[in-house]
Order: structure tokens, then sequence, then C-alpha cells
């Protein structure tokens, strides 16, 4: 299996190794077939058709469909977020954080894609760990981030649970993205989300 440094977003570069370019192919695939038809419904030779590569070049990589989906939606589109870059206000950066989060699941792709992942992690239970450690895991360290940057500001306070509220964090967004709710999630839901989280926050 391919690690974190080895799949970046965006455009490969003219002289890259072909395998590289065929391992962007296979990620491009994963996500447009999962975010196509049910998760369940697609398979490793459906997927090397799309990237017009042979099964076993997947299995050179990856050793099941599982892995390779859920590094095509970690390693491959959560890497094309656009770049958080921390300031001097830590509650402004968690706001950004979540308003370009919630933007990115607005692409129909990932949406439909994502909803398929956790419709199967119901019923797997191996399943649902590696989505977990694979996928939700990535946006909790991106919040502790946020949470540490906002200690070492002396904005935050440091005596709170870091993944407890990681979790409720996340837990506004899957409501509303999984309930079928006609409420937005957009930029001003984020900004509400960050409003009422301050009074907890905030160091006094």
């Amino acid at each position: 299996m391919i690690g974190p440094t080895d799949v970046l977003g965006g455009k490969r570069g003219p002289g890259r190794p072909r395998c590289d370019v065929t391992q962007q192919a296979i990620l491009d695939a994963a996500v447009e077939l999962v975010g196509t038809i049910e998760y369940r419904l697609v398979t490793v030779d459906a997927i090397a058709a799309r990237a017009k590569v042979g099964k076993q070049t997947i299995y050179r990589w990856w050793g099941s469909k599982a892995d390779v989906v859920l590094d095509a939606f970690t390693q491959h589109s959560l890497s094309r977020l656009p770049p958080l870059v921390p300031s001097q206000d830590a509650f402004e950066d968690l706001e950004a954080d979540l308003v370009r989060f919630f933007a990115f699941m607005q692409n129909d792709t990932i949406s439909r894609g994502v909803r398929s992942l956790v419709a199967e992690a119901l019923f797997d239970a191996e399943f649902r760990c590696k989505l977990y450690e694979r996928v939700h895991a990535v946006r909790c360290t991106a919040l502790r981030r946020v949470f540490r940057h906002g200690v070492e500001l002396a904005q935050f306070r440091s005596d709170f649970d870091e993944d407890a509220l990681a979790h409720m964090i996340h837990g506004a967004f899957w409501y509303r993205f999984l309930s079928g709710t006609k409420m937005p999630l957009d930029a001003a839901y984020a900004r509400s989300v960050v409003s009422m989280l301050r009074p907890f926050l905030e160091r006094r």
C-alpha cells in the first residue's frame, strides 16, 4: 500500500515516474466510481478498467478494494483541501478550517462517495474501523492542530479533551451531511459552530 507522502493532490508535472502517474489514475478512478455508484457495487476490475490498467497493477500497491478506495478519499481527495495557514487568531483559524471542509464536501462526487462509504461502514465492522482511522481521524488530527495553536497563542484554554471536542465538532457536520435536513453546510453554519464553542474554549 502506498504511504501518505506518495500521493499528492493536483496535476502531475511532466517527467514524473510512470508508476506515480498510474497510481494517480487509479485513485482518480476509485473516487469517480464510488462517487457515481454504490461502493458495494464497485469492483477492483471496474477501477482497473476505468484507470486503463491491469487488475494486478492495483494489487501491486493495495491489498483490497477497501484499501485503494480509502486511500483515494484521504490522500487523494482530502489532500486537495486548500491549505490552512495558521494566523494569530485561532478562532478564525477554526472557522476557516470548517468553512473549507464544508465547502469541499459540497462536491457532488465526493459527497455521494462519502455517503456510500458511511453506508458500507454500518454493516462491515472491519471497514468501519478502516474508515475511522483513514478518513475521520485525518480530520480530527487537523482540528487538534488548530486547538494546540490556540493554546500556544494563549487564546484557548488547555484543560479540555481534544478528541471529545473534535468529535463534537464533526458531529455537527455529520448530522447535517447525513440526516437529509435542508439546513445548509455553509460558512454561516461554520461561524455559528465556532461562536457557540467560544465561551467554552476561550482562555479566561
